[in-house]
């Protein structure tokens, strides 16, 4: 990161700048401020509808006299291009440039919370439209590509908001239909043959993987329903196709008028908020595009292990550091210290190398007016502003280390599967059932301090699968043939593949179900074949006490009244409106107990034991949860979704054995953490032995643990004026005790021996 920034230093500052506010009267005193407050970066946008407002006129005042304002006062500016935000003389001048809804709604132009100023909706398959917008880019990348304030483009600015208008997405609430789905317009429907076309060569591939009987691709429709499955997915990847070549033509366009002068990023939002299936949100996708990559962070760790393995090696930054998320009269609550350092060490330990806030003044404009902001409606400092400030004085006094600092490779590695994700939404429809799965696993991990990488099937066609020692597929119904080939592979060499029910269950390829589960010859690797798929017991049900069947005690919260046999208590939909399903280990994994109960979701999937070991079982005894060894390898499969009920319901006995699972695979390096309550650990390390220990307790309660790292360390000063800590040295392992208060963050620096 370092070596793309014209001088060094660590990017920390705010975005400022959405016109048309804040208004003038406050620029030079607000640009004053953060300077004195030890800003150094500052975010403005230059968005299409606001300055090209006619066709042949530009209009760049704001933009001219904000930049040379913040040369005026020493700050370095990030500039985001904004282009979903097409002008009005657009929409005029080309009647048809609208997306399209299924019931023939041109949703264009309209005004968002996000996007005040009116122009979403442009479908971009509208060739003539988007050679307006990149003559916009052009023309606004040759006036700022000299400015002495501007550091860093940002030509792709959450690209996947253009897809779909955040609050249109009615039909993911309403699975019968595919109401505001976009787009439907007839370029779209064309250039989607026209991809066919160049996919699958000839009318015979499409037709054997459709199963249809088409003359020509001229015959082809757009899916109306989610009832099938390969033209629902090859629809919505044709979008993530159609996002990735505007944001390509985007940054070659950079490229062409910048030259090397400045760094080029894209950033993308995390696919819990703005899955693939309706905003064409993939992050590999883009991600391949610039110098650098960042995100919209928000307070969920997935989503940086996310954005730095889409990013595979590039520098990754904050693009969007969310903490005041508010609307009008729902607003946000306040934040402290401990949130804004929770929000910012989180980033640093998955290797963050800069941090833009959203925003410096709050919103003023719309629905989201007036949360966001780092200081009052009228500009007064906040007590969190304090507190960012004072964690951006210590980035700076830490940046040599930070940017010569690394966190440890991960070992182990969760599968993203961008046409899963699309399957997973055609077969439940929940957009976030397969995102939900991930977050479970993910979480039950890191709760547990493990480093965890995520990987697509570029980067499994790659050779990636070789840097890992444990990969996890959760509700993996579709995975390719390669990919499904190179997993076995990679067992077979030594790895650990851990997967849950319907494993390749459907054949992408031949477009219908498996006739054997799991399917493309995994079932070899695993040892078993399915006997039966059925819901996740009907008879059970989740109440404020704990899981309950009826007429029979299970698992009660003490001090609830069960003198009748049942719990006196309404049921609550904390699992999100999905069936559980009981299991139950027979046999110890590392920290968990034989007779430990985990609860799966949606199915129930058992098995003809075909060579595997039985780890657990479900209560009528039929195998839950199974081990074979294949190979030099092994392969676990479980019968359910652990994954999507730990997200969902959050049960720590089925967050404990999903890690003991991956544990079974040996010694992993991470810090080892015992004690009272959930603390995370992260270490980073510099090649000079520097290091740096980030403690963050994860309890709503105070937490009281012994940690224990790999290595000998020297003394540990607190980067905040903390007391330092105190540290034994047993042969090659330091450690020490930690007593943190709710939600407490520290940070501790030091060398390593």
């Amino acid at each position: 990161m370092r070596d793309l920034l014209s001088s060094s230093y660590f990017p920390f500052g705010s975005q400022y700048y959405r016109a048309p506010t804040p208004p003038p009267e406050d620029w030079d005193r607000d640009l004053q401020a953060m300077a004195e407050l030890g800003f150094n970066s500052v975010k403005f946008w230059v968005q299409w509808r606001w300055n090209h407002p006619e066709e042949d006129r530009f209009y760049f005042d704001d933009i001219d006299q904000l930049m040379d304002l913040s040369a005026k006062h020493g700050l370095r500016v990030m500039l985001n291009t904004i282009v979903d935000v097409a002008p009005a003389w657009i929409y005029r001048q080309y009647p048809d440039a609208s997306m399209v809804t299924l019931d023939g709604r041109r949703i264009g132009p309209q005004t968002q919370p996000h996007r005040q100023i009116g122009g979403l909706g442009l479908c971009l398959n509208h060739d003539e439209a988007v050679e307006h917008m990149m003559r916009f880019l052009r023309t606004t990348f040759d006036r700022y590509r000299d400015h002495p304030a501007l550091e860093i483009w940002n030509f792709g600015s959450e690209p996947e908001l253009t897809q779909s208008m955040a609050e249109m997405r009615l039909w993911a609430d309403d699975a019968a239909r595919m109401g505001d789905m976009l787009c439907h317009c007839g370029r779209c429907h064309f250039a989607f043959q026209r991809w066919l076309e160049r996919k699958y060569g000839d009318i015979d591939g499409l037709n054997h993987s459709w199963n249809r009987n088409y003359a020509g691709f001229d015959d082809v429709e757009l899916p109306k329903t989610r009832n099938t499955f390969n033209d629902i997915i090859d629809w919505r990847m044709f979008f993530v196709d159609v996002l990735g070549e505007n944001v390509r033509r985007r940054y070659e366009v950079c490229r062409e008028v910048d030259g090397d002068r400045h760094p080029k990023m894209c950033h993308h939002v995390f696919i819990q908020g703005f899955p693939i299936t309706s905003t064409a949100n993939d992050p590999w996708n883009v991600a391949q595009y610039g110098d650098l990559h960042g995100f919209t962070q928000m307070d969920d760790p997935m989503m940086h292990d996310i954005l730095r393995s889409s990013a595979r090696g590039k520098p990754v930054m904050s693009a969007e550091m969310l903490m005041l998320m508010g609307y009008t009269l729902d607003l946000h609550e306040c934040i402290d210290a401990d949130d804004v350092k929770r929000h910012i060490f989180t980033g640093i330990a998955a290797n963050l190398k800069g941090f833009i806030f959203w925003q410096y003044r709050p919103e003023l404009l719309g629905r989201e007016a007036p949360a966001w902001g780092l200081t009052r409606l009228d500009g007064a400092p906040t007590p969190w502003l304090k507190a960012f400030v004072q964690c951006g004085r210590v980035l700076d006094e830490e940046k040599d280390f930070l940017f010569d600092a690394e966190p440890p490779e991960a070992e182990i590695a969760i599968v993203y599967h961008p046409e899963n994700q699309v399957f997973a939404w055609a077969a439940t429809g929940n957009e976030k059932s397969a995102t939900d799965s991930m977050l479970g696993i993910h979480r039950a991990l890191y709760e547990r301090c493990h480093r965890i990488d995520f990987i697509h099937p570029n980067d499994v066609r790659a050779g990636v699968l070789r840097d890992y020692r444990v990969v996890i597929a959760p509700m993996p119904y579709l995975l390719d043939a390669d990919t499904a080939a190179a997993l076995a592979g990679w067992v077979e060499a030594g790895g650990t593949l851990i997967a849950e029910a319907y494993l390749c269950g459907w054949n992408r390829e031949e477009g219908r179900h498996a006739t054997t589960v799991p399917g493309y010859g995994l079932h070899k690797v695993f040892g078993v074949r399915q006997a039966h798929a059925e819901p996740a017991s009907e008879d059970e049900y989740l109440f404020v006490g704990g899981l309950t069947r009826r007429g029979a005690r299970l698992d009660l919260h003490p001090g609830i009244n069960d003198s009748d046999g049942f719990v006196a208590a309404q049921p609550v939909d904390v699992a999100g409106g999905i069936g559980r399903i009981e299991m139950r280990l027979d046999r110890s994994l590392p920290g968990v107990e034989a007779g430990a109960a985990a609860y799966g979701a949606i199915v129930k999937e058992t098995y003809f034991i075909e060579g595997a070991d039985i780890i657990g079982s479900f209560r009528d005894g039929a195998p839950a949860i199974t081990e074979m060894h294949y190979g030099e390898g092994r392969a676990i499969l479980i019968g359910s979704y652990l994954g999507l009920s730990y997200a969902r319901h959050g049960d720590p006995s089925t967050g404990r054995i999903i890690a003991a699972l991956v544990e079974t695979a040996g010694e992993l390096n991470r810090p080892h953490v015992s004690g009272r309550g959930r603390v995370r650990v992260d270490t980073l390390g510099s090649r000079n032995g520097e290091q740096m220990i980030i403690f963050q307790n994860l309890e709503d309660e105070a937490s009281e643990v012994s940690v224990a790292l790999e290595g000998r360390s020297s003394s540990m000063r607190e980067i905040f004026g903390g007391p330092d800590l105190p540290i034994s040295i047993c042969e090659d392992r330091t450690s020490f005790s930690m007593a943190l208060r709710p939600r407490e963050v520290r940070v501790y620096r030091g060398r390593s021996q």
